[in-house]
C-alpha cells in the first residue's frame, strides 16, 4: 500500500472535513508544514477527487442479488480477512453495493503494485473516509466509527 499517501488521508481525516476539502491552498501549506511532500499531497487530493466521482462516472449500483466476484489483482492486494470484512460490513448494512465498490476502487488505487496487500486498519480507514464523503450515510458512517471504538484495545465491552 502507498503508506505515504494513505498518511496524508489520515491527517486530512483527522484534521479537516473531508467532503469540505477542495483544492485549498491554505490546506495544501498546512500539509507541507506537517512535513509531507507535494507529490504526496498531489496523489491525496487526486485519491479523494475520485472519492467523491470528480471527473470520472460513479459506480452503477449493483443490484441487490448481485454476486461480488473478485478480479486476480484485487485478490493479491485484498487478502481472505479484508474481502470478509468488507462482506460483513455489506452485511450489516453499513456498506451497500455502490460503497463497497468505491472501497474496493479506493484501496486498489493505494496500492504500489499488486505484491502490496492492504491490511485490516487500512481497510477500515478507507471505508471511513468514503462514509464520510457520501451523502445520506451518516448513519452507516456512525455504525463504522462505533466498530471501530468497540474494537480498540481498552474498549468497555
Amino acid at each position: 500500500m502507498n503508506e505515504n499517501v494513505l498518511d496524508v488521508l489520515l491527517y486530512l481525516f483527522e484534521n479537516f472535513s473531508l467532503p469540505d476539502i477542495g483544492t485549498s491552498g491554505e490546506i495544501r501549506d498546512d500539509l507541507g508544514e506537517a512535513g509531507f511532500f507535494p507529490d504526496e499531497i498531489d496523489d491525496a487530493f487526486d485519491w479523494l477527487s475520485a472519492t467523491r466521482g470528480d471527473g470520472r462516472a460513479r459506480f452503477a449500483a449493483p443490484t441487490s442479488d448481485a454476486v461480488r466476484v473478485y478480479a486476480g489483482a484485487e485478490l493479491l492486494v485484498l487478502d481472505a480477512e479484508c474481502r470478509g470484512f468488507i462482506a460483513y460490513l455489506e452485511h450489516i448494512e453499513v456498506l451497500n453495493a455502490e460503497h463497497r465498490e468505491l472501497v474496493i476502487d479506493r484501496l486498489m488505487a493505494l496500492a504500489d503494485d499488486e505484491a502490496a496487500t492492504a491490511e485490516l486498519e487500512q481497510v477500515k480507514w478507507v471505508v471511513m473516509m468514503v462514509l464520510s464523503q457520501a451523502p445520506d450515510q451518516d448513519l452507516a458512517y456512525a455504525r463504522m466509527e462505533a466498530l471501530m471504538h468497540a474494537e480498540a484495545p481498552g474498549a468497555a465491552h
